[in-house]
């Protein structure tokens, strides 16, 4: 059984996931990086806050509809890869339930634009990007990547950041092109979509799966258990947006974005990770649970390995990244990184517990329950800390909500013996030269840093430094590279 688990391992490899999901985070760090200083600039604090109160609005109709199969298809996908028939049946049922869920959040979305006038000064950017509601349902990533087609969905995403990327500087010129930027948005991010649907139409049309082949009954449960948490996750991670722009307006929206999605871009960066072995782990769980434990410890030391320096990062060089990304009117986005900036470690780890340990082992109950109480403390705490220190307060909250999730989390996976073994030498290597770097960039915090290339000397230098510090005390990540380029250097040398 382990050998052919193992030459399963062998014909899909984890490295090709990896880098093709690595170049499609990338493709959106660079959209962001290259033209948020540019949005920031011409469309203001208020213009952004409005779009992104919008959109925050608008993701919990997105999530309403998607009902939990987003995470719920990956694995269960990855468990039916095998047999195409049933492969096909089941994508059939969860779009069949997708249909009915779109339908009714798209009711009652225009059911509340209709009969409530709150929302009156934005009816018509709601109405428009409510096409992400259709769109995030067509597309169905979970097929994609829960049968590890990574390429497909690679190519296709790049495509769409590089032209968003041209449009952004050819379309949008005035505070004035708001909507432009709410139209370009949801391009960016679903505008892809109908491609996926009709891939997989003709795939299911092709297999003949009837309705009367299908058991939509037998997804119900799970994915209202996912779908629980999915939403209480997101009332922390919208809820602060929304109550912003109620309490505060939509300038203070603007102050907060600006931290809150570069540092969220980081994390998406380093939860690709994740996202790689989702599928895999959930299979290896069944197969080889040898296998399963070996992943789950490197893939904590690889997410603890960008988790902490990043947040480092952005507490010590918040001033230089905001300035550089946004300019002097966004200075108050300053302190709000810095609270915002443990987020890298605190996210990396609930992810890590609930989406590589929970998830694939069918206990996502556990993931459901922290989440749950997490969103019950951010509702509870956030209109006071809003009302009183705006986008701060809620950057606060946001850290205190995550903290909880990931400590009802460890709890639960320490009684039921599910935490594999971390805390070994190499992962004390990783916190020991954390310290020191934290210690040696918390000075560089009282100089300030002037211009482009300056700025970008010193985040090198960082780095530099903790990868390089982390490769003489022979961690073995960082020194299993270094041993890899050298004897790739010596092999040049030879003249091979």
């Amino acid at each position: 059984m382990k050998q052919r688990v193992s030459s399963l391992i062998g014909s899909r490899s984890i490295k090709v996931n990896y880098v093709l999901n690595l170049l499609r985070v990338i493709s959106a760090a660079m959209v962001v990086i290259f033209t948020m200083p540019y949005l920031n600039r011409i469309l203001g604090a208020e213009s952004i806050g409005k779009v992104e109160y919008v959109n925050a609005i608008i993701t919990y109709f997105v999530l309403f509809s998607a009902l939990g199969i987003p995470m719920y298809g990956i694995r269960e996908v990855s468990r039916s890869r095998n047999n195409i028939r049933e492969l096909y049946t089941l994508v059939a049922e969860l779009y069949l339930i997708l249909l009915v869920t779109t339908i009714l959040s798209y009711s009652l979305l225009f059911g509340l634009l209709i009969h409530l006038n709150v929302f009156s000064d934005y009816r018509s950017l709601l109405v428009l990007m409510s096409a992400m509601i259709l769109l995030s349902n067509m597309g169905a990533e979970w097929y994609f990547q829960g049968t590890e087609n990574q390429l497909f969905i690679t190519i296709r995403y790049v495509t769409v950041r590089l032209t968003i990327f041209a449009l952004y500087f050819l379309l949008i010129k005035a505070p004035e092109d708001d909507v432009v930027y709410a139209v370009l948005l949801v391009i960016l991010n679903f505008g892809a979509n109908i491609l996926n649907f009709g891939i997989l139409f003709s795939k299911i049309y092709k297999n003949r799966i009837r309705f009367s082949d299908m058991n939509i009954r037998r997804h119900l449960k799970p994915i209202a258990t996912i779908f629980l948490a999915t939403v209480a996750v997101n009332i922390y991670l919208q809820l602060d947006i929304f109550l912003i722009g109620f309490l505060s307006g939509d300038k203070n929206v603007g102050y907060y974005t600006v931290a809150s999605k570069l540092i969220r871009y980081v994390i998406s960066f380093i939860t690709i990770i994740g996202a790689v072995l989702l599928p895999r782990l959930s299979y290896l769980y069944l197969h080889d649970k040898e296998l399963y434990h070996r992943y789950l410890v490197k893939s904590f030391d690889l997410i603890m390995l960008f988790a902490i320096p990043f947040s480092i990062y952005f507490f010590v060089f918040a001033d230089a990244v905001i300035m550089l990304m946004a300019g002097t009117g966004f200075s108050e986005s300053v302190l709000t990184m810095r609270l915002l900036s443990p987020l890298c470690i605190v996210v990396c780890l609930a992810y890590y517990m609930g989406f590589l340990i929970l998830y694939p082992q069918s206990k996502e109950r556990i993931y459901t329950r922290a989440v749950v109480v997490a969103a019950l403390v951010s509702i509870l705490v956030n209109y006071f800390a809003i009302s009183h220190y705006r986008q701060n307060g809620a950057a606060v909250v946001s850290v205190i909500a995550e903290i909880l999730a990931v400590i009802i989390m460890y709890l639960a996976c320490r009684k039921d013996s599910l935490f594999p073994r971390i805390m070994d030498r190499n992962f004390l290597k990783i916190i020991m030269i954390s310290a020191v770097i934290f210690v040696l960039s918390y000075l560089m915090m009282f100089r300030e840093i002037y211009g482009l290339t300056e700025f970008v000397a010193f985040s090198a230098l960082f780095f530099v430094l903790f990868f390089g510090l982390l490769t003489v005390v022979k961690e073995k990540n960082c020194f299993s590279v270094y041993v890899y380029i050298k004897s790739k250097l010596r092999y040049r040398d030879a003249g091979v």
